[in-house]
């Protein structure tokens, strides 16, 4: 049996392949560098359909969710080892996200406060990982602590 794509057809896969590389890229290697290979900020937005700050929080919810091997409190989200995107401490119903990764985005494009960032991840984390009730701190950047090994 021969399937038939019309060119419409065709453009939508071409479209979504593409928007996937985008988001593996952005994954993988950061919104900056992701933005500069593009032509900007903007463009990538517009790429990915980018309309709010939860859009943009919403591609990553498929981290994957690890213990930690030397932490017994510590529950990492990530994509690689080593790579976190995201840590909780159950104890203390704190959860650490990627100056990086996540808030500097949050700050620089949609010039977004501390409190608003904090209650919008507040927001997200509860809808897509089930952690409700939890302090949002920051980790990695200008706010590395230094407490927490990049081994966890």
């Amino acid at each position: 049996m021969k399937i038939i794509i019309s060119e419409r057809q065709q453009r939508l896969i071409k479209e979504n392949s593409m928007k996937d590389k985008l988001i593996n890229q952005i994954k993988e290697e950061g919104w900056e560098s992701t933005s500069e290979m593009v032509g900007g900020d903007e463009v990538l937005m517009k790429l990915l359909k980018i309309d709010s700050p939860m859009d943009f929080l919403h591609l990553f919810d498929d981290l994957d969710i690890v213990q930690s091997e030397e932490e017994s409190n510590w529950t990492l989200f990530r994509y690689e080892p080593q790579q976190n995107v995201m840590l909780y401490g159950r104890k203390e119903k704190q959860v650490y996200i990627s100056y990086l990764k996540i808030w500097s985005f949050l700050e620089k494009i949609f010039g977004l406060n501390n409190d608003e960032i904090e209650e919008l991840i507040q927001e997200w984390v509860s809808e897509v990982y089930d952690l409700t009730g939890v302090k949002i701190l920051i980790f990695g950047g200008k706010y590395w602590k230094g407490f927490l090994r990049r081994t966890i």
